[in-house]
């Protein structure tokens, strides 16, 4: 699940400006997802075969004070 293609269109088509179609860049725009969460991340780290985000990816781990 890791990567997700969304359509992000905000209907921004006005008379002067029509819309792009299929050329838009807001027509398939990227997201990562974290595989264990599924909340999109800036950022995904590999972890035993699954992709995770910096949250979920640090509960794996014991916290040393």
């Amino acid at each position: 699940m890791a990567r997700e293609i969304r359509n992000d269109c905000c209907d921004c088509a006005v008379p002067g400006y029509p819309c792009w179609g299929s050329a838009c860049p807001k027509r398939n725009v990227e997201y990562l997802v974290c595989d264990e969460c599924g909340n999109d991340a800036e950022y995904l780290y590999e972890y035993e075969s699954k992709e995770l985000c910096e949250e979920c990816l640090l509960e794996h781990f014991t916290k040393i004070e």
